[in-house]
């Protein structure tokens, strides 16, 4: 059977968005809050374990002065927060002294990773690396060392998809709590500056009689950004650079043996199946990451989370927890979800590319082989059908983005091109404006092409097209 695949048209019309964005004015950027944080190397080694104590933390950075942002407006706290940050050549560190004048009224339940719930307490930081006021890492835990990490963006929100290589210990104490962390550079994405200066958010949650939050900075009421009032760290120096090469190789030998004939016969052996592939990641630098994969295997990620599924009217959606997908997963966040990167679900090979260019445009391309299998929903106009996806294709999906200060235009395309004709093609902009520091308008459109395979129940083929608009806040 002839197979074709057209995806070549999707990469030039994203090309072509890069080159001529949209002009749109925006507002500048938020000064950060606060004088710059000066960061000195360890003077001594550091033992994760929620003992303050080691000699590592003798000169490091101290920072003590926070406000309530939550439901004080940026006053002073009502319990004392110290923070002391510091560095060696392999890991950024960070301790915390959460003091509480009632610590049997700590909320710290045993939870899995990421299941840290705003009615508990955590703390932690949240770190700027790219120095754009956009982008940020979190990495935070609570009491017992149950650790949360996740993209904040502001742009996109909050995604905790990606689980980060990263350390922390805590311990309740008779004065509250405490807490240490430290973080290797090889998980950070920076610049290859000499001497770094990023942005910083130190924040604490404590829920009582209201649900406390505290922050190194001022957050004004009303802001339509987040990352952007993140406090300047500097001194950061002699930090490896980012240029790393990981493979992760795997095999598998299996075979089954069944009797020949009644219970208590000799075994017949079937043939051993095999199984290999390979992942591989290249960073050449902070801006750039190439992603490829051969034949992945998933059986060591996450589980997906518990979800209700009786009587419900929709489609569930599960985050995606596999590696190849991660990259630059906020860009594929949309005014309407237009990419959902499970319904790829048995990939044979893939290849990625994400970063930035200028520093002011950004990109992600995925192309990628998927074998199949599952079953995929067939809308109807009283019900929806599930029909087998016995069927292989070839994805492509691109966006770029192209930001004008806190405002940003950006160009979308998908494209599944299936085995036996059938194929689904989505392109169109979107943007979001930001003329104040409160207010934002986001739209998005979007054109879709899409012919179904010849399946027994299969609806017609058909082109469609749809808005977004969000009114301004």
């Amino acid at each position: 059977m002839r197979r074709t695949f057209r995806i070549l048209p999707g990469l030039v019309l994203l090309l072509c968005a890069l080159v001529h964005p949209s002009r749109l004015i925006s507002q500048q950027d938020p000064a950060s809050a606060g004088e710059p944080l000066h960061v000195s190397r360890a003077t001594g080694p550091i033992e994760v374990d929620g003992n303050l104590g080691d000699p590592g933390w003798n000169g490091a950075t101290r920072v003590d002065t926070f406000y309530e942002t939550n439901p004080g407006d940026n006053v002073e706290p009502k319990v004392k927060t110290v923070t002391w940050l510091t560095y060696d050549d392999r890991f950024f560190y960070a301790a915390f002294d959460f003091s509480d004048p009632d610590p049997r009224g700590i909320r710290a339940p045993v939870a899995d990773r990421d299941e840290v719930s705003s009615s508990t307490d955590y703390g932690g930081v949240i770190l700027d690396t790219r120095n754009d006021g956009k982008t940020a890492f979190m990495f935070l835990a609570n009491p017992r060392g149950i650790q949360y990490d996740a993209i904040s963006s502001d742009t996109s929100g909050e995604d905790s998809s990606p689980d980060f290589y990263w350390d922390s210990a805590a311990r309740i104490t008779a004065t509250g709590w405490t807490l240490e962390i430290r973080i290797p550079f090889s998980s950070l994405r920076y610049n290859s500056a000499d001497v770094q200066t990023w942005g910083i958010l130190i924040y604490r949650n404590r829920p009582r009689d209201f649900r406390y939050q505290m922050f190194n900075s001022k957050l004004p009421r009303g802001s339509n950004c987040f990352i952007c009032h993140s406090q300047k760290m500097t001194g950061l120096t002699g930090l490896p650079g980012g240029n790393h090469i990981v493979l992760a190789p795997y095999g598998t030998a299996g075979r089954q043996s069944f009797p020949v004939g009644n219970v208590g016969s000799p075994l017949e052996n079937e043939p051993v199946h095999w199984e290999a592939g390979l992942d591989a990641k290249w960073t050449p630098n902070a801006n750039t990451a190439i992603d490829a994969t051969i034949n992945p295997d998933f059986s060591q990620v996450e589980s997906d989370v518990a979800q209700i599924t009786a009587n419900e009217r929709f489609a569930l959606f599960v985050p995606e927890k596999r590696p190849f997908f991660l990259e630059g997963l906020d860009l594929f966040s949309t005014p309407l979800q237009a990419v959902y990167t499970r319904t790829i679900t048995s990939p044979r090979w893939g290849l990625r590319a994400t970063g930035e260019i200028g520093g002011d445009t950004l990109y992600t391309v995925l192309v990628t082989e998927d074998r199949g299998g599952g079953s995929v929903i067939l809308p109807g106009p009283e019900f929806s059908d599930l029909a087998p996806q016995d069927f292989s294709s070839r994805v492509l999906v691109g966006r770029g983005r192209r930001d004008f200060g806190n405002s940003f235009a950006s160009f979308l395309v998908t494209d599944r091109e299936i085995e036996g004709g059938g194929h689904n093609r989505v392109l169109g902009p979107d943007f979001q404006w930001r003329p104040t520091g409160a207010d934002s308008v986001s739209g998005q459109l979007l054109f879709s092409d899409s012919k179904t395979p010849d399946l027994p129940g299969t609806p017609p083929s058909g082109t469609a097209a749809t808005s977004a608009r969000t009114p301004a806040t």
